[in-house]
């Protein structure tokens, strides 16, 4: 059990991992809520951010490829290669 426990203290404080289908500069991810219908019928669902991968410019001027949302490109937080 103790090495377990190490393992994954170790896992989480020394590799950084990117989730699917969230934003990698504002961290805006999916949430969930429901879906309802006239008759006031309530269904679950998920509301998913627009991300979009685009080459950016990296922290040493270099090209990286990142996913980031619309809202952080529109405002500008991101620096496109055009």
């Amino acid at each position: 059990m103790v090495a377990y426990a190490c393992f994954l203290s170790n896992h989480f404080q020394t590799e950084e991992l990117s989730v699917a289908r969230s934003c990698e500069i504002c961290g805006k991810g999916a949430l969930t809520g429901h879906k309802v219908s006239h008759s006031n019928k309530k269904n679950n669902r998920t509301f998913k951010p627009n991300i979009q991968s685009i080459r950016a410019v990296g922290a040493h001027g270099n090209h990286v490829r990142v996913n980031v949302c619309t809202r952080c490109i529109r405002s500008g937080k991101v620096k496109k290669i055009s």
